[in-house]
């Protein structure tokens, strides 16, 4: 037996349908047109730019999500490249929106600081926190980081799990709000036939959200994580459109560094969806390896991180009719 079939053995994926529940929870997204009117000004921050496809696709979800929705956006920028020439543009009418994902605490400071960054700067302005997951390794450094949003005038702050209600509870605003995340506005209908194909992909985080379960199993040594699928030449341009931010970060000019980007992001969802079609099961430890193989209307099961994201995360939003499951005990 091969190490993948070694590693799924004992693994009876449930046979049920995906498309109800997919549906209603992209239909929860238009819930967040209650803080965002399409009438006001938008500008999208903190878009990422690194090779986790995971934050990659709550991108593309967001951008979706402002195109279905009519949604004017004046500008966008990453937080390398948020200059004080685009400050100075920002009007008092306009929302301020930081991208989801799963760096809401002190794991990601870099992210951290510059949302705090941003709420301190711009005490006027609506800000609304796309869903993010929240995790802090201290009460004491959840409260210093909650004072900093406590000051501000018109948060609001999404969350994507009930996990991350009860951590931040009403400490950073008393505007919180439970949504799924942003990545689930990529889903179409009529979905993808599933895939016939026995074959199992094996996806697991090497990083530090890496769990004691997923170190002690035998299914990391011959798993793969997101940037395996990318071609070493890819990674080169990837590094020539970093420096582009940074300059212009750095210069205020505006030197097309979101457009390339955003083309590259493009081609690489193109090569992603490619490699997970060849395909009939996903085993991961990546909350946005899940969320894809349901968007692509395949089987997964999950092991969790070092905090309880994807467990979290399934038993907020999955039930019987979304084909994501638990592993039964460790990989291995």
């Amino acid at each position: 037996m091969s190490d993948v079939s070694a590693t799924v053995a004992s693994f009876t994926p449930a046979d049920v349908d995906l498309r109800g529940s997919m549906d209603e929870l992209k239909g929860r997204l238009s819930g967040l047109l209650s803080f965002l009117p399409v009438e006001r000004p938008l500008v999208y921050l903190d878009y990422p730019v690194h090779l986790n496809f995971g934050d990659l696709l709550i991108m593309k979800g967001t951008e979706r999500f402002f195109a279905d929705c009519g949604h004017r956006i004046e500008a966008r920028a990453a937080y390398m490249s948020f200059s004080d020439s685009l400050r100075r543009r920002i009007t008092g009418d306009t929302i301020l929106v930081m991208h989801g994902g799963g760096n809401f605490g002190d794991l990601y400071p870099v992210h951290q600081r510059f949302r705090e960054q941003v709420v301190r700067q711009f005490p006027d302005n609506r800000i609304v926190v796309l869903p993010q997951s929240v995790y802090f390794s201290s009460a004491s450094a959840l409260e210093q980081s909650a004072e900093v949003f406590r000051a501000h005038r018109d948060i609001v702050l999404c969350l994507r799990d009930h996990a991350s209600v009860r951590r931040a509870g009403t400490r950073f605003t008393h505007n919180t709000v439970l949504m799924p995340d942003m990545a689930h506005q990529l889903w179409r209908r009529p979905p993808p036939e599933p895939t016939a194909d026995d074959r199992i992909l094996v996806l697991m985080r090497r990083d530090l959200e890496m769990s004691q379960d997923q170190t002690r199993s035998g299914g990391v040594s011959h798993s793969r994580d997101w940037l395996d699928f990318i071609p070493r030449w890819s990674c080169r341009i990837f590094g020539k459109i970093l420096r582009l931010h940074e300059l212009e970060g750095r210069s205020g000019l505006r030197l097309g560094a979101q457009r390339v980007w955003y083309r590259y992001c493009d081609l690489l969802h193109t090569h992603m969806e490619k490699q997970f079609q060849g395909y009939g099961q996903v085993v991961t430890s990546r909350l946005h390896g899940m969320i894809f193989a349901a968007l692509l209307n395949k089987r997964a099961r999950y092991l969790d991180n070092t905090y309880g994201k994807l467990t979290g995360y399934a038993n907020t939003w999955f039930d019987d009719s979304v084909r994501a499951q638990p592993c039964a005990g460790t990989v291995g």
